[in-house]
């Protein structure tokens, strides 16, 4: 493989090939994770499904007196490296209205970790922002 096809030495085809066995195994991510802080102001709820292989991912925002249900997007998942097949991480991107916001989760022990980047694409003047959340499974 050439140094054009890489950015990293992780980049490199495990010995033995290119071609991938077996597909990422959703399941580690999969279920409806519930974030730690109560009072959070960013993600109430996250809820990961597996639609033939692509994770799909529902959120809801926190508010009060009721989340605000985001809807479903379909999502990518990724391996610890090139050889991987266990998914520890996602990405999801949501299109609303006023905004642009992409989801990067990932595990770390037992919980989900949620990066949530903010880009407002109306005339508010808001700035865009980013949001860390926590979430375990119930």
């Amino acid at each position: 493989m050439s140094n054009a096809m890489l950015t990293r030495v992780r980049d490199r085809a495990p010995a033995g090939g290119s071609r991938r066995l077996l597909p990422i195994d959703l399941r580690p991510l999969l279920g409806g994770w519930v974030n730690y802080n109560e009072r959070s102001t960013g993600i109430d709820r996250v809820y990961v499904d597996d639609w033939e292989g692509t994770p799909t991912v529902r959120v809801f925002g926190a508010s009060r007196p009721a989340p605000i249900d985001w809807g479903e997007v379909a999502g990518a998942a990724f391996a610890d490296g090139v050889g991987g097949h266990q998914a520890v991480g996602f990405t999801a991107t949501y299109d609303v209205e006023f905004a642009r916001v992409l989801l990067a989760g990932y595990l770390n022990k037992r919980l989900l970790v949620v990066d949530a980047y903010s880009m407002f694409t109306d005339a508010s003047g808001r700035a865009n922002y980013f949001q860390r959340d926590h979430f375990y499974l119930p």
